[in-house]
């Protein structure tokens, strides 16, 4: 898909936005396209014009009310801060393990030759990223992350995202990320780790192709999605939110131990519902331990 045919898609699927609202967020993307000066990659951090057109739709929705919390709480001024670019690369065998942490952040994983992280719309000293000499990379930022055209700021033209670039099928020691009001996906990212570790608190996380021979999922109040592949044991935490997980393998050899509140569980079709507590009668080298309060856990195996 060309550049054209994208923005044009986009147009078409932004139809129920106003005029001025459409041609708003247009020009938005259409910067950034040439900001970036690489549309295929642009396009593979975007998203299909699908998925950006529900992202875009879904702000816009909130952009007015938000505008107005936002002048009160300023006075009436809208704050400014440095949004420089930040771009970090590093060579594929410095890296043995990588952790992320994200507050309030606009996140996209995608395929590339090299380890990268690159940074639009973010203030530089509200974000670190930084390899130690024990090959961890780490990547963080502790601010809420805000779109300037959704808040009628057009001083800027920067698409305020963390884009982070894993080779394909990458082996890490460790995989460790957290989001906490935020959203993160993986598009076509394939990796494996010796241990996996994935927390979110209100935010959502679209996690693919992840092969991990010892997981850990917890969730608060937002959503997990996870495929791939997981052996060993696989311990999940869920407290009000939700969480998916679709592993390929033979539903036989594994078992779960599981300790339900008001919540749901599904573990291939095998279902429970209510105040319950369950422990497998012979616990298999692939074990589940489950934890879930008011919120829904569904496991799929095959």
């Amino acid at each position: 898909m060309t550049r054209e045919e994208y923005l044009s898609q986009l147009k078409y699927l932004l139809g129920s936005l106003s005029e001025e609202e459409r041609n708003e967020a247009l020009q938005y993307y259409s910067d950034y396209f040439e900001e970036a000066s690489d549309d295929a990659k642009v396009m593979a951090e975007l998203g299909s014009p699908e998925e950006l057109a529900r992202s875009v739709n879904e702000k816009f929705a909130n952009a007015v009310m938000r505008s107005d919390s936002e002048r009160e709480e300023n006075g009436g001024a809208k704050k400014d801060s440095s949004t420089d670019a930040l771009c970090f690369n590093y060579n594929k065998d410095s890296v043995k393990s990588l952790e992320v942490k994200f507050g309030a952040a606009e996140v996209v994983f995608i395929t590339g030759n090299s380890y990268g992280v690159e940074t639009r719309g973010i203030d530089s000293q509200n974000f670190e990223c930084s390899l130690g000499s024990d090959g961890v990379l780490f990547v963080r930022n502790t601010n809420k992350i805000s779109f300037d055209f959704l808040t009628r700021d057009r001083r800027k033209h920067i698409v305020p995202r963390i884009l982070v670039s894993i080779p394909r099928d990458a082996f890490l020691e460790r995989f460790k990320m957290a989001v906490g009001a935020g959203r993160l996906r993986m598009k076509d990212v394939s990796f494996s780790c010796n241990s996996c570790e994935i927390e979110v608190g209100a935010g959502s996380a679209e996690c693919g192709n992840i092969v991990s021979r010892k997981t850990g999922i917890k969730c608060g109040m937002g959503n997990v999605e996870y495929s791939g592949e997981v052996s060993g044991k696989t311990s999940i935490d869920c407290g009000m939110g939700a969480v998916k997980l679709k592993s390929s393998g033979v539903a036989d050899s594994f078992s779960y131990d599981l300790k339900l509140g008001l919540g749901e569980f599904n573990f291939n079709g095998d279902k429970k519902a209510g105040v319950c507590q369950v422990q497998a009668d012979e616990k298999k080298d692939n074990h589940f331990a489950v934890n879930c309060g008011m919120g829904n856990v569904s496991v799929y195996i095959g």
